[in-house]
């Protein structure tokens, strides 16, 4: 293939960050590797949209907000119940969250918060954070030390909301992870089954990291800043993403969709949360053939 082949199979592309710098790249126009995957998933803010939106209301509206926006989210994991949830304080914060505790949507990753384990969880938090301001100053700035917190002190907590908080303090409020040592062996379901259907002849752990290697080579930026090099934490997501798109439960841009519907109906806040996520795009814009 030569070159101006090569460039028929790519798509110029505005990479634009949550704070509205923007970089151009070219993407591939068809999907067919997990490094074609990762780049285009990077490249228009899928690996997980809420964060663009998190930094956006972190400026416009506080750091105290975002903080309560991000606890919120640890509880019923939607956007919609966490921005009404991040307008309250302390005691008045907390009560919310149980009132409705019958009637709140959840996302697919508290989709077992319910019955008398999710009111534990619940009172955990509570007791572990009166103030919910000061949730993520209590846990240590590494991947272990965050696991211990949530394994020792809180309930209902396992890897994949290990990583959340981490995702949430590094990415979002400016509590820098130093460390992601141990995620290799503590991955969530679908993270360690990618990393398994990718090297088969190499433990989870193995894998994992021969993953992180894989997709460091390309040089990627970590969204929603674009401020350093992808690392574990993107790695496993994208993991997740990808398998799930394998094997044809996911596109690239689905969770851009869904996390604009979480938003509808919520008032004023709600609807600012949902113009600073990425922007959308087509389900059939990055056509997957994936090998």
């Amino acid at each position: 293939m030569n070159e101006l082949d090569n460039m028929d199979l790519q798509l110029p592309w505005s990479i634009t960050s949550a704070t509205g710098e923007v970089s151009s790249t070219t993407l591939p126009k068809v999907v067919r590797s997990f490094e074609d995957y990762a780049t285009v998933d990077f490249a228009i803010g899928d690996n997980d949209p809420v964060y663009f939106a998190v930094v956006n209301a972190a400026n416009n509206w506080g750091m105290n907000w975002a903080t309560k926006f991000c606890v919120g989210m640890l509880t019923y994991y939607h956007m919609g119940t966490a921005v009404k949830a991040a307008d309250l304080d302390g005691e008045e914060f907390w009560s919310n969250l149980r009132y409705v505790y019958s009637s709140a949507p959840r996302g697919s990753a508290r989709r077992h918060f319910r019955g008398p384990a999710g009111l534990m969880s619940l009172d955990k938090m509570q007791k572990f954070s009166p103030n919910p301001v000061d949730f993520f100053t209590k846990f240590p700035q590494t991947y272990l030390g965050i696991k211990s917190v949530c394994v020792n002190q809180l309930w209902g907590f396992g890897p994949y909301f290990y990583l959340k908080i981490a995702d949430y303090m590094d990415r979002c409020l400016d509590l820098k992870i130093h460390s992601y040592d141990g995620l290799e062996s503590n991955l969530s379901k679908v993270p360690a089954q990618a990393a398994h259907v990718l090297y088969p002849d190499m433990s989870i752990a193995q894998g994992f990291k021969a993953a992180v290697v894989r997709l460091q080579k390309l040089e990627l930026m970590a969204p929603p800043h674009y401020d350093r090099l992808i690392g574990p934490a993107e790695v496993e997501t994208i993991l997740c993403d990808w398998l799930h798109a394998k094997n044809g439960t996911n596109w690239l841009g689905a969770d851009l969709i869904v996390k604009r519907q979480a938003l509808l109906g919520y008032g004023p806040k709600s609807q600012r949360m949902a113009e600073w996520l990425p922007k959308q795009v087509a389900r059939n814009q990055f056509p997957m053939e994936l090998v």
